[in-house]
């Protein structure tokens, strides 16, 4: 979006006065190379390239990058008036906040809260374990469901935009359903449907691939000033704009 400030008025005989014209960046480049980023960390985590130890050093980029860096953008793509990218920079900036609050906070607290309840019980600390983390899974289970909603209705909404856009939002459905169907599909040992987990990371990784193109494209092109990465628009409008 440009923004066209009020030219100073010029003195009777003076040459007009040049103004520069200020110009509002494209907050998507910005916004989606955090969901890139996260994608592809929280992708290799989930096919088993880092152990489990090494893979809690993504949540300082969940938080930072995927959340706070997103949420920003998401602000400046609003006062831009793109209201799909400010929709989906806030939508899923909250998202991987919520992520990492989860892995921080909420599930040791839903491990230690089971666990203190079932110590008055006399039960043994091998099935409160089993029990703590069949609660986590299928709690994140149904906390997966709810945003396969919101992004549903992206993946709609992204039909206005490009193929690359459409594309990237098919493929986190898929992956959402396959996480979902991972934990809820848990056994009572709260141990996750393998096949469909590592299923979900290798699709993770893809719709990296995909959101970094996106990032690479709006770069690439709005640098050099035309069109070396297409994003193959899906209406007339989409495409005049681009």
């Amino acid at each position: 979006m440009t923004v066209t400030p009020v030219s100073p008025v010029s003195a009777p005989g003076e040459s007009p006065v040049a103004t520069a014209t200020p110009r509002i960046g494209h907050s998507i480049t910005v916004g989606a190379a955090g969901f890139a980023w996260c994608s592809l960390a929280l992708g290799l985590s989930t096919v088993g390239a880092m152990n489990a130890a090494g893979s809690s050093v993504i949540l300082t980029g969940t938080f930072f990058y995927g959340g706070i860096v997103q949420l920003i953008a998401g602000f400046f793509a609003l006062a831009a008036g793109t209201t799909f990218v400010a929709a989906f920079m806030t939508t899923y900036g909250a998202f991987w906040l919520s992520y990492t609050a989860i892995q921080v906070y909420l599930a040791p607290h839903i491990v230690a809260s089971v666990m203190s309840s079932g110590a008055a019980t006399g039960a043994s600390p091998t099935v409160l374990e089993a029990q703590a983390g069949h609660a986590v899974v299928q709690a994140l289970g149904v906390f997966l469901i709810a945003w396969l909603v919101v992004t549903l209705i992206f993946t709609v909404a992204s039909l206005g935009t490009n193929a690359v856009t459409l594309t990237a939002f098919c493929l986190l459905d898929l992956t959402i359903v396959l996480l979902t169907i991972a934990y809820l599909g848990a056994t009572s040992a709260g141990v996750p449907v393998g096949s469909a987990l590592h299923a979900a990371g290798w699709v993770e990784i893809i719709l990296a691939a995909v959101a970094f193109y996106i990032v690479l494209a709006e770069l690439a092109n709005d640098t050099l000033r035309r069109t070396l990465f297409p994003l193959f628009p899906l209406n007339r409008t989409t495409a005049r704009s681009a």
